[in-house]
């Protein structure tokens, strides 16, 4: 059994993008990329590298996470030491043809362990614990009023809370409080805040 935890992860590398060109112009820097909008994919590759991963681990520790918000359109996010977007972010200043930027300075959280699902019914109408994780799902949804990406990880065994993270970003001027209002369900349900205060 693990400890409810919600959890700041602000400070990690993003960048978003969209347009005709922006499919290729990613795969052509190793990227690995869901397939179907609303999914995400994680991925070691470096720019220019051919080696890939796309296990969610990759996606928490050493890569990147990459969730198809549309057909054409992309958020990119480095794990907490990642230097991988450093490269894709200087090629993307070149301004190529067909790839638009996308400003991407949200405020992310992640909410962990037993009793996430008691939070997450608290704050948002989806029901978490009946998403297929295999698909890798990405929600886009309303939590306590306030526009927010979820991105679902971990197993899907062993019952409904075990070994899931939930990713959460939304627009950083919703950050304090989305971090104090989910913050406060969790205290209340016995867990506990990391770069957060109650």
């Amino acid at each position: 059994m693990s400890t409810l935890l919600f959890e700041s992860l602000d400070g990690r590398v993003r960048l978003g993008m969209k347009g005709p060109q922006a499919e290729q112009w990613l795969k052509d820097r190793g990227v690995v990329l869901p397939a179907a909008p609303n999914s995400w994919a994680g991925s070691t590759a470096a720019a220019g590298s051919t080696a890939a991963a796309g296990s969610t681990a990759a996606a928490d520790s050493t890569g990147l996470l990459v969730a198809r918000l549309g057909t054409s359109e992309f958020f990119l996010e480095d794990a907490a030491q990642g230097t991988l977007l450093s490269g894709i972010r200087r090629d993307l200043d070149e301004h190529p043809p067909g790839v638009y930027p996308v400003l991407r300075e949200d405020s992310a959280f992640q909410l962990s362990g037993e009793g996430a699902h008691d939070v997450l019914a608290q704050v948002c109408n989806v029901h978490f614990a009946a998403l297929n994780l295999d698909s890798r799902p990405v929600i886009m949804t309303l939590m306590l009023g306030v526009a927010v990406l979820v991105v679902p990880q971990g197993p899907d065994t062993s019952g409904p809370d075990a070994g899931r993270r939930y990713r959460i970003w939304c627009d950083p001027t919703f950050g304090p409080f989305l971090g104090e209002a989910v913050g406060g369900v969790v205290v209340e349900c016995g867990g506990a805040l990391r770069g957060l205060s109650a």
